[in-house]
C-alpha cells in the first residue's frame, strides 16, 4: 500500500510538473504587445500638424509615434516633433502602406539597442539582431479612422530598393505576390508566417550606412495584419544566407565611417 501511494504521488507530481512547463511553454511563445488608444495622442499631434493620419508602435522598441502625410516631396515643412510619414494618401482602399523615417544615428556596423534617447526609426535597426525578433515581432497601427490593427513580421531584409514604395499604397493582387515573394526572397531571416496578396500589408523603412557612406541601402521591416481571431503567437525565427553577409560586416568592428 506504501509503495502504491509513492507511485500515485509521483504520477501527481510528474502530471503537475508537465502541466505547468505547458503553460510556461505557451507563455513565452505568446507576444504580450497591445493594441493602445492613441486617439488622445493624434488629436495632440494634429494641433502641431494637420497632416496627422494615425499613429504606428513597434513592439521591443521606442517607436511610438504619429504618421505625418507628405504629398509634397519637394517642398516638406520642417516638423518639431518625432514622427514618421508615408508620401501617398491611405485611405479605407489601401491594402499596403510604407511608412518611412530618419535614421541619423544608427549607423554603425553593430546597430546599438535599448537606447530610448533615439527618435524616429532609429530602434528599427534593433530587429537586426535573430535574438531580438525572436521575441518582438508585431508592429500596431491606428489608421486616420481611429481604427486599431495589429501586424505580424514575416521578412526583415537590408536591401538597396528606393523608399519609392511610400507612393503606392493599393496594389494589385499581382503586386502583392511580387512584392511578398521579393521580401521573402531578400529577408536575412526565414520565418514561418503565412503571406497571401490577400492580405493586407505594412512595411516600414528607414536609410542605414551599415555597408558605409557611399553603399546606401534601406532596411525594411515586412509585415501582414493580423487574421481574425489570429492567436498573437511568436514564430521561430532562423537566419539564412542572406545574414551570413551581414554577421560578417558586424564582425569587422563598430564604426563604418572612419572617413
Amino acid at each position: 500500500m506504501k509503495k502504491k501511494n509513492i507511485i500515485i504521488c509521483l504520477i501527481i507530481l510528474i502530471f503537475s510538473l508537465s502541466i505547468t512547463i505547458y503553460i510556461v511553454k505557451a507563455k513565452l511563445s505568446t507576444s504580450n504587445f497591445k493594441l493602445v488608444d492613441r486617439q488622445t495622442e493624434i488629436t495632440e499631434a494634429k494641433k502641431k500638424d494637420n497632416s496627422v493620419v494615425g499613429w504606428l508602435m513597434v513592439e521591443g522598441t521606442n517607436i511610438d509615434l504619429p504618421i505625418v502625410q507628405d504629398l509634397d516631396t519637394i517642398n516638406v515643412p520642417d516638423r518639431d516633433f518625432n514622427h514618421a510619414w508615408i508620401l501617398s494618401e491611405p485611405d479605407s482602399e489601401s491594402n499596403h502602406v510604407t511608412f518611412i523615417s530618419h535614421n541619423v544615428r544608427n549607423v554603425s556596423r553593430k546597430p546599438i539597442v535599448n537606447d530610448d534617447s533615439m527618435t524616429g526609426f532609429e530602434q528599427l535597426m534593433s530587429f537586426i539582431y535573430p535574438d531580438f525578433i525572436s521575441k518582438n515581432q508585431y508592429i500596431s497601427y491606428t489608421n486616420r479612422r481611429g481604427e486599431q490593427e495589429m501586424y505580424k513580421i514575416y521578412a526583415v531584409s537590408l536591401t538597396k530598393i528606393d523608399q519609392s514604395a511610400s507612393f503606392h499604397n493599393i496594389y494589385s493582387d499581382e503586386e502583392q505576390e511580387e512584392y511578398i515573394n521579393e521580401s521573402k526572397k531578400v529577408s536575412m531571416y526565414d520565418m514561418n508566417v503565412d503571406v497571401t496578396k490577400k492580405d493586407k500589408l505594412l512595411s516600414l523603412m528607414t536609410c542605414t550606412r551599415f555597408y558605409g557612406k557611399a553603399n546606401y541601402h534601406n532596411f525594411r521591416v515586412d509585415a501582414r495584419k493580423l487574421r481574425e481571431d489570429e492567436k498573437q503567437e511568436l514564430v521561430k525565427v532562423r537566419t539564412n544566407n542572406n545574414y551570413k553577409k551581414i554577421e560578417k560586416r558586424m564582425k569587422e568592428g563598430v564604426s563604418n565611417e572612419e572617413a
